[in-house]
């Protein structure tokens, strides 16, 4: 089963980035930058090898082309 990371703000002071996977609240790691974060999900996606992909949300929360 392919699993799916998001990347997107911080919640509680939105001066981070986080990464975390669909369905949990659990986060895996935060970075000071966007890119930072989404290169890190897309080394994470790629090292699965089982189809799993990355969404990136923009700073509305919206998800957005990675």
């Amino acid at each position: 089963m392919s699993t799916i990371y998001h990347v997107s703000k911080r919640d509680n002071d939105g001066r981070e980035w986080k990464v975390f996977i669909e369905g949990s609240d659990k986060v895996i790691k935060l970075f000071k930058t966007q890119q930072e974060a989404l290169s890190y999900a897309k080394q994470l996606a790629t090292n699965k090898n089982d189809g799993s992909s990355v969404r990136l949300h923009g700073l509305d929360g919206k998800i957005r082309k990675a």
